[in-house]
């Protein structure tokens, strides 16, 4: 687990090592065995509390993308503004001829004027 802010950095490998970095105190390595059972078990404990800001914080982000969600998407799941283009396009239309009738187009138009 590595934890960062601007000044400090903190990488906790449980089993393996420690690191501690900040800007005014420098770096600090230990290894995990090398530590006593005290700075293990307030290291894990600061591994779940970690763990739970981590969940804290999705919760919140979750929480807003649903609510945006829901404000964006106030219909009841049916769209019923969608619009299919290929319906309209000449060349993806059935074959079949759809009106009945004469069918002005085809007339010689001619100027009455």
């Amino acid at each position: 687990m590595i934890i960062k802010t601007e000044d400090f950095e903190l990488e906790i490998s449980k089993g393996t090592d420690v690191y501690f970095a900040s800007k005014t105190l420098g770096q600090n390595f230990k290894k995990w065995d090398d530590l006593e059972d005290n700075e293990k078990l307030r290291l894990e404990i600061i591994q779940k509390r970690v763990e739970r800001l981590i969940l804290e914080s999705k919760e919140i982000l979750s929480a807003k993308e649903i609510a945006d969600n829901f404000n964006r998407d106030r219909r009841s799941g049916i769209e019923r503004r969608q619009f299919s283009y290929n319906g309209h396009i000449p060349e993806r239309r059935s074959i079949k001829e759809k009106r009945r009738g004469r069918d002005r187009r085809r007339e010689l138009r001619t100027s009455k004027y």
